[in-house]
């Protein structure tokens, strides 16, 4: 049985995760390459930084609130399967059905709480208490779509999980699920 307008949007969903997830991993570069200017200006020519640290945090913040969408659609997150790994596919999506309702509430909680949390910082023009300062608000904008994201790539997951659990088949089959 096909279904041509939930798999457009699950592609959708997918590949939008995809194309964050390979840009942000370029995040990698510049976090690690300041990082080892601290070590290099602290531990040789004993002159640390005040920004370096601070900065790196804000860059690996980014990371990985954009980052976990992008590990949920490939399944990377921890998952504690020994008695669910020997299910039938349908049984573990009956399972995930229910149990992705935690899923929902957790992220939609992080959203809810998140827009006004992100909108205060960017109406006070919210900056870091240290002496660098640097504006933290751009930082704070990313979890409610952090968040939206989560919930997006969930629902895709959610409507996979739903027709597995219904015809025993998966709609579209992932490489995720090969490996």
């Amino acid at each position: 049985m096909e279904y041509p307008r939930l798999t457009s949007f699950a592609m959708f969903i997918d590949n939008l995760n995809d194309w964050i997830g390979r840009i942000i991993s370029i995040l990698i570069i510049p976090m690690m390459s300041i990082l080892m200017y601290e070590v290099i200006m602290r531990y040789i020519f004993n002159r640390p930084t005040v920004w370096a640290h601070e900065i790196a945090g804000m860059l690996y913040a980014i990371y990985f609130l954009l980052g976990g969408a992008y590990a949920l659609r490939w399944d990377g997150h921890i998952q504690i399967e020994f008695l669910y790994i020997r299910l039938s596919a349908r049984k573990r999506a009956i399972i995930d059905c229910f149990t992705w309702m935690f899923f929902y509430f957790f992220c939609g909680v992080i959203l809810l709480k998140g827009l006004p949390f992100a909108w205060d910082s960017i109406v006070d023009m919210e900056r870091s208490s240290s002496p660098f300062a640097p504006p933290i608000w751009p930082i704070k904008i990313f979890i409610p779509i952090a968040a939206l994201l989560f919930l997006l790539q969930g629902s895709v997951k959610s409507i996979r999980m739903g027709i597995i659990a219904v015809t025993g088949q998966d709609p579209y089959p992932t490489p995720a699920d090969n490996g």
